[in-house]
């Protein structure tokens, strides 16, 4: 008897699962699997996500459509566009910086073919609310746009909600950061990483990929343009396509990687943007580092210190040549303390003042081992040849 029971059981079993996925597929109910409680980071995630949802949009540019090309394998609805003779050509994200609807978003996105900007914009937020909104300025080197809402009316603008801004140097590699981005549609980008290297310098002129945030998230391109966020939901960078030596390009993400751009400096060049209303890369022909940034680099606090120093500036540490820095023989190793008489005791101060006198002759105050020099020079546009990644 024993060994007949023993002999049964796999068969009795195979009739009890047999039986019960024949009540299954008859469709009998069956008891539903517990959810588990989300988790602490998932809680947060969601807060994070939610926080953006009026703080970073999609931004549509559009191109005039020729009389007479036909509108076939068109959805009426689905492919409407808001601009009568206009059709949808490209779309990414921006980043809400104020009340007064101004936003900050790359530069490649707003380009026809060509290099030359579209007639049309808009903006469309999470709600579907839609903005028209015009470029008020932009920097080919660095890839940022300036935007701002036109006022219309009967509008309101309480749809968008600016970002609270975070600061690069709290960051360290292996911190948490969000790729948040609003493609056109339903799609909604909310990529988690992490920080995998962080800017060597603040100065973009010599080494734009060295004062980039690289993090470890990908995206898709509708994200560029997008918000790059710390763990407590304040914006650290601004997702930009990998370098490129030629501005009118629009290389795609990478699988790999994402680029930041330091959200201080979208912030300074910006400020810039709106009130020159400019569109080129200013260019003096060399670029500057902090006397932090300059300890750093020498990791010899005896030679730092045997550099004589100014009361204040920036370390020229690169220099292109030829460029209106070389003709006037500014040399790595100086410091530079002054633009038309604006001291310079940040990187910030340095980037705005190259715009603010854009396309004018100037004198500026270079310092040489302890003695002040004030030559004339010429802020140009930048040369394609002075572009790397």
């Amino acid at each position: 008897m024993c060994l007949l029971a023993l002999s049964c059981s796999p068969l009795c079993g195979l009739q009890s699962a047999a039986n019960a996925a024949d009540a299954q597929a008859q469709g009998a109910p069956s008891e539903p699997e517990a959810i588990s409680a989300p988790s602490p980071t998932e809680v947060a995630r969601r807060k994070l996500a939610q926080r953006f949802e009026r703080s970073v949009v999609s931004v549509t540019t559009y191109i005039k459509v020729p009389e007479g090309v036909a509108y076939d394998g068109r959805w009426q609805v689905a492919d409407e566009s808001p601009f009568p003779g206009y059709a949808r050509e490209i779309v990414a994200s921006a980043v809400v910086l104020d009340d007064a609807g101004t936003l900050i978003c790359a530069r490649t996105p707003l380009l026809l073919d060509g290099g030359s900007f579209a007639d049309k914009y808009d903006i469309e937020t999470n709600g579907g609310v839609r903005f028209e909104v015009e470029v008020l300025g932009s920097e080919p080197t660095i890839n940022l746009a300036v935007l701002r809402v036109k006022e219309t009316p009967g509008q309101s603008l309480s749809d968008l909600s600016p970002v609270k801004i975070g600061s690069v140097g709290d960051l360290r590699v292996g911190d948490d950061l969000y790729a948040i981005g609003d493609p056109f549609g339903a799609a909604r980008t909310f990529a988690p990483g992490v920080v995998m290297a962080l800017p060597q310098v603040a100065c973009y002129q010599a080494d734009l990929t060295g004062s980039y945030i690289h993090a470890s998230m990908a995206v898709s391109p509708g994200a560029i343009g997008g918000a790059i966020v710390n763990r407590d939901g304040a914006v650290v960078g601004l997702i930009v396509p990998p370098p490129a030596a030629d501005p009118l390009t629009r290389p795609a993400p990478e699988s790999f990687t994402t680029y930041g751009m330091q959200i201080q400096t979208a912030l300074a060049v910006g400020e810039a943007l709106k009130q020159k209303r400019s569109n080129i890369s200013p260019f003096l022909g060399f670029s500057v580092m902090t006397l932090t940034e300059l300890k750093a680099r020498l990791g010899d606090d005896a030679k730092f210190a045997a550099i004589v120093k100014p009361p204040h500036g920036l370390y020229i540490d690169d220099v292109f040549n030829p460029s209106p820095a070389s003709k006037i023989g500014v040399q790595v190793g100086d410091f530079i303390m002054e633009i038309n008489g604006s001291k310079i005791q940040s990187v910030v101060d340095f980037q705005q003042a190259l715009y603010y006198f854009a396309g004018t002759q100037v004198p500026i105050r270079i310092f040489r081992s302890g003695k002040e020099m004030t030559p004339m020079i010429a802020i140009e546009s930048r040369p394609a040849s002075a572009n790397r990644n």
